[in-house]
């Protein structure tokens, strides 16, 4: 199971088949490649170096189809924010 932190260093959640999964078990996103897209089918970040979660500003527009609000992931044991990284240019951190 893959564990996600953002640039900045918050644990984020785990990636259940294609979704990512907050601990409480809301989903935050389906991946499309290395992509994240919200329910709704807008972009909200994308899998940036050593697996943290970053959003690309020039990205922001970027739409994929919306999928149902049903969907449900485990609930997972929250694990310990880390050390940041500095901000890329054109970047922002992740937001969930």
């Amino acid at each position: 199971m893959d564990r996600f932190w953002t640039w900045g260093g918050k644990y984020v959640g785990v990636r259940q088949k294609e979704y990512l999964v907050a601990c409480d078990g809301t989903v935050l996103g389906k991946f499309y490649g290395r992509d994240i897209y919200d329910q709704d089918g807008y972009y909200v970040g994308e899998l940036g170096k050593g697996g943290r979660l970053i959003k690309n500003r020039t990205k922001s527009a970027t739409r994929r189809p919306a999928f149902s609000r049903g969907v449900k992931g485990t609930i997972q044991a929250p694990l310990r924010d880390c050390a940041p990284y500095p901000l890329i240019y054109g970047f922002d951190d992740f937001e969930f």
